[in-house]
């Protein structure tokens, strides 16, 4: 364990003292990988296929804000969903200006939830998406789950569409966008899975912050067993089959990934947890202090040679 923490203590150290470059470069790959993953579910315009475009997109993400970032992610899909036809794109635009208007404005600083939902279901683990956002985000993070769900479905119906349009007269245009809005409206699947995703969220990180030893590790065990079971109710109720092998494999995924990450956060050692009592005119304080796991540094012991060795020729004088 030691070796493990002077590990993460090593980077972490390292990523803070070159904090300048390291984060626009790791904000860089972040952007590309998200662009990369919407040309790879909305590439229906020729802009976007240029790798120049997407890399200067990366470029620019790395230095503007995380309000930013999802503001120009949401343009690409825009433009790709006008791409496949104009009410398409209006469906398109209507979604994203819900989501920026209502969602960006409260919770500015999780906007990176929206990009990383849908790339979690192009890697097949849309199951782990609730355990790893309860550690990042907490309870903040329910709403742009739900969005990120919404934009990863609307993907799904617009390539559907466009494979509709390609052969289709007017009229049947027509019945292909009245059957994407009606589709979104009543997706049981998505209904499912921002329900579970919420419910999940929000009763494990309320478990989180109980004042209870070893609460972190609980609230990651409490979310993984909630997950399956809420996925087999909630798939019950709302008459959706659900594949319980891809959900506990997903499932324990998420919680291996949720143990790296507070990992990386933080770990303390309930052992030497103190507890200290005192009081002024007012309050009566119960204080509970538990100390985090530090590997200190090694000390170098510096041995002067050159005096040691004048030492002893004076002594044999």
């Amino acid at each position: 364990m030691s070796s493990l923490l002077a590990i993460r203590d090593t980077i972490r150290d390292y990523l803070r003292k070159f904090d300048e470059i390291t984060t626009p470069i790791f904000r860089f790959i972040l952007a590309y990988i998200m662009f990369s993953s919407i040309n790879s579910m909305y590439g229906y315009s020729d802009l976007f296929e240029r790798g120049i475009v997407v890399f200067l997109l990366s470029v620019i993400s790395a230095l503007v804000s995380t309000s930013v970032v999802v503001f120009l992610g949401g343009a690409v899909i825009v433009i790709n969903s006008f791409a496949v036809g104009a009410q398409v794109g209006i469906c398109a635009l209507f979604i994203f200006l819900i989501m920026y208007c209502t969602y960006m404005r409260v919770f500015p600083n999780t906007g990176w939830i929206l990009a990383l939902v849908p790339i979690l279901y192009m890697w097949n683990l849309p199951y782990a998406i609730p355990i790893v956002v309860m550690i990042f985000a907490g309870a903040s993070g329910i709403v742009p789950v739900a969005f990120g769900v919404v934009i990863y479905q609307f993907g799904l119906y617009v390539e559907e569409i466009k494979n509709v349009l390609a052969t289709a007269s007017e009229e049947d245009a027509f019945i292909a966008y009245t059957y994407l809005i009606d589709t979104v409206l009543k997706d049981k699947q998505m209904l499912l899975e921002i329900i579970v995703y919420a419910v999940v969220i929000l009763i494990s990180f309320v478990v989180y912050k109980l004042p209870v030893d070893y609460i972190w590790y609980i609230a990651i065990g409490v979310a993984g067993v909630l997950n399956i079971i809420a996925f087999m109710i909630c798939g019950m109720m709302l008459d959706v089959e659900v594949n319980t092998g891809n959900v506990i494999a997903g499932t324990i995924l998420g919680v291996l990934l949720a143990l790296i990450v507070q990992l990386c956060k933080s770990m303390v050692d309930y052992s030497r947890k103190e507890t200290v009592q005192f009081e002024d005119d007012e309050y009566y304080y119960y204080v509970k202090a538990i100390p985090k796991y530090n590997v200190s540094a090694k000390k170098k012991n510096v041995v002067k040679i050159n005096e040691q060795v004048e030492e002893a020729s004076q002594a044999i004088q």
